[in-house]
């Protein structure tokens, strides 16, 4: 069994600002894990050989342990209400509620942003009948028609309810269709960030105030790049050292990107047991003497205040 995280809200990074005129926001991320997550069980139960940071990760507070990337923004609403945003519900979503909503007092979701329809993008959508059985009415979910073809077909009674045969209540979501153009969620904007996620599939990352948000990439088109150009803050896809992989991009390929955007700072998301937190970010760490590059990875529970 795995012990419960750290019961503390750690935001351990000055804001990152756009301007003095914003209100103070906040993100959360939620998860930092590729599908598999960390700890992976095949780790935990091989005979003869430890993988160090699946193990690691079953620790209390372990910076290791990394659910299916997700992000909650926190956003401060002109009207005084925070509004709850969430970029991906996959596999472990229901967990990672259970890790961090309580830590820190979250209760509604206001919306759901979905990158692309892969099970750790989506496999959650289901458990989100707890909330609108017993918090509030309904949920809205922006997505690519492309994705909403996807989850009509793996959840096929969230999107036509006429259909459900089981006798409890399911997910009440308002399913609704975006492109590659620009829309807001309660006053805040998001820009979609067209990537691709292979040679033959797309997704999206996000651009939201001074944060480019892009999980799940193999290669950013040019046309991509120059809307994320002016970023603080690049959460970037680095799924492991090596070797390349056909869908993400991985460590060398990730900070190419960085250095080409050079943003205030960079946090790697998307993660496999290939790295161990602290070990890596120590590495990370002397890119700022010789590149003056603010790089760390992220961990799930980190929380960051933004002004947008």
């Amino acid at each position: 069994m795995f012990s419960s995280p750290q019961q503390s809200a750690e935001s351990d990074f000055t804001a990152i600002d756009s301007g003095f005129e914003k209100r103070m926001s906040q993100i959360i991320f939620l998860g930092t894990g590729t599908s598999e997550g960390v700890p992976r069980v095949s780790c935990l139960t091989k005979q003869g050989s430890i993988c160090h940071v699946c193990h690691s990760a079953t620790l209390p507070g372990s910076k290791n342990r990394r659910r299916n990337t997700s992000l909650l923004i926190r956003y401060s609403h002109p009207d005084g209400r925070t509004r709850n945003i969430i970029i991906d519900t996959g596999k472990s979503f229901w967990q990672s509620a259970l890790d961090w909503f309580p830590v820190h007092g979250i209760r509604k979701i206001d919306a759901i942003v979905l990158t692309h329809a892969h099970a750790d993008a989506i496999a959650g959508l289901d458990d989100l009948r707890d909330w609108t059985n017993n918090v509030q009415k309904h949920i809205p979910v922006y997505l690519r028609q492309q994705d909403l073809d996807v989850v009509s077909k793996m959840f096929f009674y969230l999107v036509r309810k006429e259909d459900s045969t089981g006798g409890g209540g399911v997910a009440k979501i308002d399913f609704r269709v975006i492109n590659e153009t620009p829309f807001h969620i309660d006053g805040l904007r998001f820009s979609p960030l067209p990537v691709w996620h292979g040679k033959s599939y797309t997704a999206l990352g996000f651009r939201f105030g001074p944060v480019a948000y892009v999980s799940d990439v193999s290669e950013i088109p040019v046309s991509t790049e120059h809307l994320m150009s002016d970023a603080s803050l690049l959460i970037l896809d680095a799924l492991r050292t090596t070797p390349p992989h056909r869908s993400h991009m991985i460590l060398n390929q990730s900070l190419k990107v960085v250095r080409r955007l050079r943003p205030n700072k960079t946090l790697f998301t998307d993660m496999t047991h290939d790295f161990d937190h602290d070990q890596t970010n120590v590495d990370l760490g002397k890119l700022m003497q010789t590149e003056s590059l603010d790089v760390q990875l992220a961990h799930d529970g980190m929380a960051i205040p933004i002004a947008i």
